[in-house]
């Protein structure tokens, strides 16, 4: 319960603290996105009820604070996020038996495609309104930058969190272990 208030404020204050992160030169002149990454955590170690709350939450703040919109024409609208972090923490529910006891491997790799994937539906969604497509270097590197900013982020923000109390959802009690 406790790391499950602490991932709610984080995810907060993610949101606020990516506002004032600079581009990374390195990675395209992309931005580092830390919203992704600690939903995929939220994910991996709460219970699925507990799931569609936080993608609602995250899906909801995240819309909220990046509302597309150009001149009088909303390009992503609210609740396209929700959705996605919806079917991402359904997709992500199935990889909790592949780590009873909390794998940072898979945290690692699921950030990273999670946060691509993420850009890249947005991109899509701007192309269908505007009812145009361009895929080049620069929208590539726009998409994979951040993705590979969260996979080099994942390890060391799941191990801090590993400090929190709690046990992650799917790892079973054992019998005969004391706390």
């Amino acid at each position: 319960m406790i790391r499950a208030l602490i991932l709610a404020v984080l995810i907060y204050l993610a949101l606020i603290a990516q506002e004032f992160l600079p581009a990374v030169p390195l990675l395209g002149g992309s931005h580092v996105l830390v919203v992704p990454l600690l939903f995929v955590y939220a994910a991996l170690w709460l219970p699925f009820p507990g799931i569609l709350g936080f993608a609602l939450y995250t899906g909801l703040l995240s819309d909220l604070t990046f509302l597309h919109a150009t001149g009088d024409q909303v390009e992503i609208g609210l609740g396209w996020s929700m959705l996605f972090y919806v079917f991402l923490g359904t997709a992500l529910r199935l990889l909790q038996p592949l780590a009873p006891g909390g794998r940072w491997e898979i945290h690692c790799l699921a950030s990273g495609l999670a946060t691509s994937l993420l850009l890249l539906v947005q991109y899509l969604m701007v192309c269908l309104r505007r009812e145009s497509f361009l895929l080049d270097g620069t929208i590539l590197r726009q998409v994979s930058g951040p993705g590979l900013a969260a996979l080099m982020l994942a390890p060391p923000a799941y191990f801090f969190l590993r400090l929190f109390p709690g046990r992650p959802w799917s790892q079973p009690d054992r019998p005969g272990l004391t706390s």
